[in-house]
């Protein structure tokens, strides 16, 4: 990492829900706390899950206890991640990076895009099936979809801006009723579609996004990047898992 005194301050954090981790958890976590090395790490967990193995692993990382009720499923996470007090319990840093286990970072540019002073980063992505695992013949329709329609910066391996978030979640929480859906939309579909919501979160543009990670339709995204890998990719087992066996050493 490359720092100087005016590079603002980022926290890498990984929500971990279950003690036993599948191998490509293992390979995600292993690959973060070796390419990040030089960044805190925060691992967030139940109050009542034992991680100690992992922190006798790890012992650069530091292990934050939860209530329990935010793990209970995918509803109770997006209740915990549209909440001021998780960001508010982060203020010591300027960004987070989230980063779910599976995900995985091929070099480090953390720093990189903090400098670029976005409030919200994370892999564009079409929440349509047939948008999820298009080859790379079909570049050009995955780059139409993405410029015509409403698309999600996917929050699982994600860049956010605390203070920026704080301001945005109290804005919203004063002129909308409580958001229900998945988190990220709030940060993304939502942050360009709502007055005055618009106004308060720095995005980047899907082409510049990608750059940053790939999610869905990974081998259309990686014509669209002239063959550039991103700074890390999200849900690689789940989309189009094929196409990462070139990059990602799973054995």
């Amino acid at each position: 990492m490359n720092s100087s005194q005016s590079d603002p301050s980022v926290v890498v954090v990984i929500p971990v829900y279950q003690s036993r981790l599948s191998e490509a958890e293992k390979l995600s976590l292993k690959q973060c706390m070796t390419v990040l090395q030089g960044y805190p790490v925060k691992v967030f967990k139940p109050r009542s899950l034992n991680l100690d193995h992992l922190k006798e692993q790890y012992p650069a990382m530091d292990l934050i206890s939860l209530d329990d009720a935010h793990f209970t499923g995918i509803d109770a996470y997006n209740q915990l991640l549209v909440s001021i007090e998780f960001y508010r319990s982060f203020l010591p840093y300027e960004y987070m990076l989230i980063y779910q286990l599976d995900a995985f970072v091929f070099r480090d540019e953390l720093m990189h895009w903090c400098r670029k002073g976005y409030d919200y980063i994370g892999a564009p992505s079409l929440h349509q099936s047939e948008f999820d695992a298009l080859p790379e013949s079909s570049a050009n329709v995955f780059s139409a979809a993405l410029s015509s329609r409403r698309y999600v910066l996917n929050g699982g391996l994600s860049l956010r801006r605390i203070p920026s978030f704080i301001r945005y979640l109290k804005i919203y929480n004063r002129f909308y009723p409580p958001w229900k859906g998945n988190e990220d939309m709030l940060f993304s579909q939502e942050a360009t579609r709502l007055f005055p919501m618009k106004l308060f979160l720095k995005l980047p543009s899907w082409q510049e996004a990608m750059h940053f990670s790939f999610e869905k339709s990974p081998a259309a995204t990686f014509e669209l990047t002239n063959h550039e890998l991103p700074f890390a990719c999200h849900a690689w087992e789940r989309y189009d898992p094929q196409f990462w066996t070139a990059h990602i050493p799973v054995n």
